[in-house]
């Protein structure tokens, strides 16, 4: 037991170093900082977590080297955003933001033909559970019955073409807030489609997804807040406390519902889902002798390019990988996903490999950053702070998002390269 201790006290240390020291470096509110302190919250709910009697006799056998691992694979994975923050350019180039706009607007109007029939489950889904004190453990199970059909592109192009570049909104979407020319009520229609993406997973009894974006709106604003003219943060700020207040009731509703009656109580399961992750990673990740051969991280990568047997979806998975000491229905974070489907010498190969690529195509001076650049960042951010607890969200059909994300970007290399740029000053 007390070697458990030394481990996550061990685990803790180093993010609080990583902090320390890399605040010398960047500013209070840079992505770096964010992604840093975002790992030291959760390794301190970890310890909670390992200390608390209900869950303790769980997370016997820690031990350091697996923290250690999980510790630099995500210091490594950063280094280019760590540099850029470091860096800190004064200018963002941008393209033109007509064309920005001729995207955006096309989200606008496929969310019209998406959104009425999440509204009318959102009304629903948000009056049963407010109304039902056991509504959230029903919805919860009603939808994993239904293969969480929510964030799964299967409803036509429409649905797809939402789901998979939600991502690439919100990134063009806060560069648009970087203009002092957009409107309020362009502002406002654009913060409803947020609004309605953060309440549908809560309607259907589904609270990860709903923190799954609020990590990406974290990771737009770190890099574009910066440059946002004073008005647009104060009626941002406004906009967001509107936003995650709407939010947080139903969210937390949502919680108690679950949780309020289990012998730990809603602090403790709280404390459980946030918590687990490290711990999980700690002991059944690492060292693992059977892996799933990317069938969790690369499923539907794996069909394009031919493998047979490939399971079918989340379910068949499960099925097939039983033997594995650790499901993929609890968290073990984005290098757990990797670990447990390859081992440990290929991710950790792989991901020095793509740092070095990332490094490359986003090296920068002082002077300017191209938005094309800050995208990759945003991508490395997005799957950082959404793998602090798990990398679903990318996982199977969602594969389909890492294919917009590289569409994303191969379109903003053509339309600074087509129009006339507009640069932003930092404030």
């Amino acid at each position: 037991m007390e070697q458990d201790y030394y481990s996550i006290f061990i685990y803790i240390a180093l993010w609080v170093l990583a902090f320390l020291v890399l605040s010398k470096f960047c500013s209070f509110w840079s992505t770096t900082k964010v992604i840093v302190s975002t790992y030291t919250f959760f390794a301190v709910l970890a310890y909670m977590l390992m200390d608390n009697p209900f869950f303790q006799p769980n997370y016997q056998g820690l031990t350091i080297a697996p923290f250690v691992y999980l510790f630099l694979f995500i210091i490594v994975s950063i280094t280019p955003i760590i540099k850029y923050d470091t860096t800190k350019p004064q200018t963002l180039i941008s393209p033109s933001l007509g064309s920005i706009k001729y995207f955006l607007l096309i989200y606008i109007l496929v969310s019209i033909i998406v959104l009425p029939q999440s509204f009318t489950n959102i009304q629903e889904g948000l009056t049963r559970l407010m109304s039902d004190s056991t509504a959230g453990a029903e919805m919860y199970a009603e939808t994993h019955e239904h293969e969480a059909v929510y964030h799964s592109p299967i409803f036509g192009a429409f649905s797809a073409f939402h789901n998979c570049f939600f991502e690439t909104f919100v990134f063009l979407t806060f560069l648009m807030y970087c203009s002092s020319q957009i409107s309020k009520w362009y502002f406002i229609v654009l913060s409803t489609i947020i609004l309605f993406e953060l309440l549908a997973p809560i309607a259907s009894g589904l609270r990860t997804m709903t923190i799954m974006k609020v990590f990406t709106m974290l990771a737009a604003v770190t890099f574009f807040y910066p440059f946002w003219k004073k008005n647009i943060k104060h009626f941002f700020q406004k906009i967001c406390f509107v936003v995650l207040g709407i939010t947080m009731i139903p969210f937390l509703a949502l919680t108690i519902s679950r949780f309020g009656e289990r012998d730990a109580g809603t602090s403790g399961e709280i404390i459980r889902y946030a918590g687990e992750a490290p711990l999980n990673f700690n002991i059944y990740c690492y060292g693992t002798e059977l892996t799933r051969d990317g069938d969790r991280t690369c499923n539907m990568f794996k069909r394009w390019l031919g493998y047979s047997n490939v399971p079918e979806d989340v379910n068949e998975t499960r099925i097939v990988h039983s033997a594995m000491e650790i499901g993929d229905d609890v968290f073990s974070t984005h290098v757990g996903d990797f670990v447990l489907d390859f081992g440990l010498v290929t991710p950790f190969v792989a991901l020095i490999v793509l740092t070095l690529i990332f490094l490359f195509a986003t090296h920068t001076n002082k002077t300017k950053v191209y938005s094309h650049q800050v995208f990759l960042l945003y991508l490395i951010t997005c799957v950082t702070l959404q793998g602090s607890m798990y990398l679903f969200y990318y996982s199977f059909k969602e594969n389909y998002t890492i294919v917009s994300f590289l569409i994303a970007y191969i379109f903003l290399i053509i339309v600074e390269n087509t129009s006339k740029p507009i640069c932003f000053n930092r404030q």
